[in-house]
C-alpha cells in the first residue's frame, strides 16, 4: 500500500502576474508611507499621548507615546504574513486546482492587504497628530474590502461559468 504525501506530490509554480506585482507594490508603498509618517511625527510627540477618545473627541485615556506605534507594527506584521501566504500558495499549487481561481483569490488578498495598510497608515497619522480618527475611516475600509471580495467572487463565478460552457 503506497503512502500519500503532500511533500512528494507534484506541484505547479504560479508566477506573479503584472497585476499581482502592482498590488504587492501598492501594499509595500502604503506600509512605507506609514514609516515616513512615523519618522516625521514621532520625535515631536510628548511623553504622554491620548490613547482613547470619546465620540465628541474628548480624551478618555492617555499612555506613553510608544503606543502610537501599534498601528505600524500591526501593519508590518500583516504585510509580512500575507506576503508569505501569497508566495507559499503560488509555489505549492497542486496541479488539479484551477490556477485562474487561485490567482484571483490571491490578487484579491493582495488588494485587501494594500487597503488595510493604507488604513493603518491613516490611523498612524491620526494617532501621532494626537487627533481622534474619524469614524468613517473604518467603514470606508470595510466597504472597500467588501467591493474587492465581491469583484473577486464575480470573476471566479464568470470563469467557472465560462469553463462549464466550453
Amino acid at each position: 500500500m503506497a503512502q500519500f504525501s503532500l511533500f512528494r506530490r507534484k506541484k505547479l509554480i504560479m508566477k506573479f502576474t503584472p497585476l499581482s506585482i502592482v498590488l504587492e507594490a501598492l501594499a509595500f508603498v502604503a506600509l512605507g508611507l506609514g514609516f515616513v509618517v512615523m519618522d516625521l511625527l514621532y520625535p515631536a510627540l510628548p511623553a504622554t499621548v491620548p490613547t482613547a477618545f470619546a465620540a465628541d473627541g474628548s480624551v478618555l485615556a492617555t499612555g506613553v507615546k510608544e503606543v502610537t506605534l501599534v498601528h505600524l507594527i500591526l501593519g508590518a506584521f500583516v504585510f509580512i504574513i500575507l506576503l508569505c501566504i501569497n508566495i507559499i500558495a503560488r509555489q505549492s499549487c497542486p496541479p488539479d486546482r484551477p490556477l485562474p481561481t487561485l490567482g484571483t483569490v490571491l490578487n484579491a488578498l493582495s488588494a485587501a492587504k494594500a487597503l488595510f495598510l493604507a488604513y493603518e497608515t491613516g490611523r498612524t497619522w491620526y494617532a501621532m497628530s494626537l487627533r481622534p480618527a474619524p469614524g468613517w475611516m473604518l467603514y470606508a475600509l470595510i466597504g472597500a474590502e467588501l467591493i474587492v471580495a465581491a469583484a473577486a467572487a464575480l470573476i471566479i463565478i464568470r470563469r467557472r461559468a465560462g469553463g462549464a460552457e466550453g
